[in-house]
């Protein structure tokens, strides 16, 4: 299910560009003021609706004071800053010192981070210990994990329904909450888990495409900028960009990392040219369960599969998922995380730009950027006692609420948008990218639909055909989706 309500806001977005780059201190340097976000100035709409001085929405939270109660959550290694950082000289880091100084003062609790492993190779060793401490008895209040690990403890019936928690702070109508994760991941009415502006990785891992503006300029190639300008950033004009970019340089016959190349991608990244071109894994039946959806093995999914195939073959692309030869000037293009120009390409000698994964064609209504893996899932505890949940939902809520007034503009607009950005249009693409992220609940739910997500990538790296995998493959995890969906609905019942 697409979210359509996000047009209008697209619409409005391209409009205009951006006429200023601000200026800003390095997301590395000086923390500056940040600390000035605990001014909590206020002001009012003719709705009484309550904003801070900056312009963004205050949460309705009422006081409260828990007398320095401790909330507990279980959090993972991530790879970048989320939970409990040192006040020093990253901004970055900072901003999230503050947001929790914030939320404790205003909760009247403590926060207590116990990191544990949680990444995509620890999966299981993050479920287990969640189903340890559950057969004893014990909890975390807040369960905060790499997706995979927090949907495994989902299927395996270890969080609470956060639908259905009597008298929740939680509201999941603001906007520091992501509807397109309860909407792609919901099973009915129930869900797990949530995100939003608590994670601060989610605005630095949704999947785009850099390119190299000086190769594309010293061709006399159209701008990627122009081409999302005139609604024609399309699977088509991203192939036709770079069909005489390759070169063998090392001169070996072979294409490989050495060589200039077209569009480079980790096999893991391809997929998400699938979804960019409206190409989900999921759908619903009429009751509200996951079933596979008919364009992932349909026509349109085997014609995308088929041109990004002969592009390989004919060396317009290439799998790899090193982000070096992008840097050494070696590739036009690289699909990667939207944070890359703010973690990756500080300091490449050529000009960068970057763009959202091109549209199937002209007529498609928007675009779609998925979110890669490695962000937070924020979920509670299944037995986590009922006389907690004032606290324990009046927490979560004001962590996200926080993390939209102070850790993400700081990411985003400071780091993201204005330091790393080389114009006005990047920025304005970064915007864009952000816009349009979507959640692909077979990503989150890799597991336990055998890996059907990274499935379109093995087949390029491995020169197998996608109708093959379908006929082949594709059954047993349409079997596999029901049985998730089956198993959500008997956790929630």
């Amino acid at each position: 299910m697409r979210n359509k309500t996000r047009l209008v806001r697209i619409a409005l977005l391209m409009l205009s560009l951006a006429l200023v780059l601000a200026v800003f201190a390095g997301c590395k340097g000086d923390g500056g003021d940040t600390e000035q976000s605990m001014d909590g100035v206020i002001g009012t709409s003719g709705d009484d609706i309550l904003y801070d001085k900056n312009g963004y929405k205050m949460d309705s939270l009422p006081e409260m004071n828990f007398h320095s109660d401790e909330v507990n959550i279980l959090c993972w290694n991530s790879e970048y800053s989320e939970f409990e950082v040192e006040y020093g000289n990253n901004v970055v880091d900072n901003a999230i010192f503050w947001r929790n100084e914030t939320v404790e003062s205003r909760m009247g609790v403590t926060l207590v981070f116990e990191e544990t492993l949680g990444s995509v190779k620890y999966c299981g060793d993050y479920k287990t210990k969640v189903l340890n401490a559950y057969n004893g008895g014990e909890y975390w209040d807040i369960i905060a994990s790499y997706t995979r690990s927090t949907a495994l403890c989902a299927s395996a019936g270890l969080l609470m329904d956060l639908s259905g928690i009597k008298d929740s702070y939680l509201d999941f109508d603001e906007p520091w909450w992501s509807q397109d994760v309860i909407e792609n991941t919901a099973v009915g009415d129930t869900f797990y888990f949530c995100t939003g502006d608590v994670s601060t990785n989610l605005i630095q891992m949704t999947y785009c495409m850099y390119f190299n503006a000086d190769m594309l300029k010293d061709r006399e190639l159209e701008s990627p900028y122009s081409l999302v300008e005139k609604n024609q950033w399309t699977l088509e004009s991203m192939l036709n960009l770079n069909k005489n970019i390759y070169s063998d340089l090392n001169e070996n016959g072979v294409a490989d990392v050495e060589d200039r190349l077209g569009i480079v991608g980790s096999y893991y990244a391809w997929p998400a040219v699938l979804h960019g071109c409206d190409i989900p894994i999921v759908a619903r039946d009429a009751a509200g369960g996951f079933v596979m959806d008919d364009t992932y093995k349909g026509e349109k999914a085997i014609n995308v599969m088929t041109k990004l195939s002969d592009a390989i073959t004919n060396n317009i692309a290439f799998v790899d998922a090193s982000i070096d030869g992008f840097r050494a000037g070696k590739a036009a293009f690289f699909i990667t995380e939207s944070a890359a120009g703010l973690n990756d390409l500080a300091d490449v000698s050529f000009e960068y730009g970057c763009v959202p994964l091109p549209k199937y064609d002209s007529d498609q209504e928007t675009y779609y950027s998925t979110i890669r893996q490695p962000i937070t899932l924020y979920g509670i505890m299944a037995n986590v006692p009922e006389s907690r949940m004032a606290e324990v939902t009046g927490t979560l809520e004001c962590l996200s609420s926080e993390g939209y007034r102070q850790t993400t503009p700081v990411i985003f607009d400071e780091c993201m948008k204005y330091l790393r950005a080389t114009s006005a249009e990047m920025s304005e693409m970064l915007t864009l990218i952000r816009d349009t992220a979507w959640f692909d609940c077979a990503r989150i739910y890799a597991q336990e639909t055998k890996y059907v997500c990274d499935m379109p990538g093995r087949c390029l790296e491995n020169s197998e055909t996608w109708e093959g995998y379908i006929n082949d493959k594709l059954p047993e995890v349409e079997a596999n989706i029901k049985a998730l969906s089956a198993k959500l609905l008997g956790v929630a019942n």
